[in-house]
Order: C-alpha cells, then sequence, then structure tokens
C-alpha cells in the first residue's frame, strides 16, 4: 500500500481561500431592501442554522460595498439557484452598480424583493441576529415564508 503524504500550507487568507474552494458549495442570490432600491449578491455561505426555530444564515464580508446597508436590513430572501441559472449567479456576483438590471422583480415578505423566476428553494426571512465574526457579519434570519420547486440546485467546485 501507499501513502501519500498532504501537502502542509502556511494558512494565509489566500491558500485558505484556494483550500476551502475545493469544498463542495451550494450557490444562492440573497435580496433585501437597501436604503433607496433593491440589493442583492451572490452568496456561498448560505447554509440552515435550526429547525426549531426555523433560522438559516449567511455571510457578509466587513469589504462588502454594501455592507451597511446589509446590516440595517431587517430581513432577506435567499433565493437557492438552480444549475441552469448561472447567468443570473454571474450578475449578482458582480461589483455592478446595479444588478437587478433586466431582471423582473415582484414584492415579496414586508416588501423585499423576490426574483420573479422559478428557484429549487426561496426563503423569506426576517433578521433575529447580526452576529460580527472575523472579517465577515453572521446574519441570521428566521424563515417566514418558504417555496419550493423541484429543480436541482447548483453547486459549485473548483
Amino acid at each position: 500500500m501507499t501513502c501519500v503524504t498532504p501537502s502542509t500550507f502556511d494558512v494565509t487568507p489566500s491558500t485558505l481561500r484556494s483550500q476551502l474552494a475545493r469544498w463542495p458549495t451550494g450557490v444562492a442570490v440573497v435580496t433585501a431592501l437597501g436604503d433607496d432600491r433593491p440589493i442583492g449578491k451572490t452568496v456561498n455561505s448560505f447554509h440552515p442554522t435550526s429547525l426549531e426555530p426555523a433560522l438559516v444564515g449567511w455571510c457578509i464580508d466587513h469589504k462588502s460595498s454594501q455592507l451597511d446597508e446589509w446590516l440595517a436590513a431587517e430581513g432577506y430572501v435567499v433565493h437557492v439557484m438552480a444549475g441552469d441559472q448561472m447567468d443570473l449567479v454571474i450578475q449578482f456576483a458582480t461589483s455592478a452598480s446595479d444588478r437587478f438590471a433586466g431582471v423582473e422583480v415582484g414584492a415579496g415578505l414586508d416588501g423585499m424583493p423576490v426574483l420573479a423566476i422559478e428557484v429549487p428553494l426561496r426563503l423569506e426571512c426576517r433578521v433575529v441576529d447580526r452576529l460580527p465574526v472575523g472579517d465577515h457579519t453572521y446574519l441570521i434570519g428566521e424563515v417566514v415564508t418558504m417555496t419550493a420547486a423541484e429543480s436541482i440546485p447548483m453547486t459549485l467546485q473548483r
């Protein structure tokens, strides 16, 4: 039997990021009401937090240009994206000033922007806690409304 010795790396932000990118992760577009407009971004940090109460969470980088708006938002909508929705994933991952350009949006819970497309899972949430953790803030939301479709969620892995 051959024994393979794993490589050891210095733990730096860039090496950690490149190694964590090997871990398969789901992709979601999160939307909310900003100061005077809808805000949205692509995230891969979305995950379930608790079943009782129904809580989910995701993390926002403190370097985000929309950080103050996200931290002030009273709620958010998680759109778990399907494999054939890469165009929207890319659009909401850019630093464009209007990520909603050309995107049809409806009003959801408390008037929050809901992408008018079918997604595998949509969760409309009210923020219950904001926890600063390192260079991110963890936004925990209580799931108030949930819709699901049969499409298969997108995963990314390098």
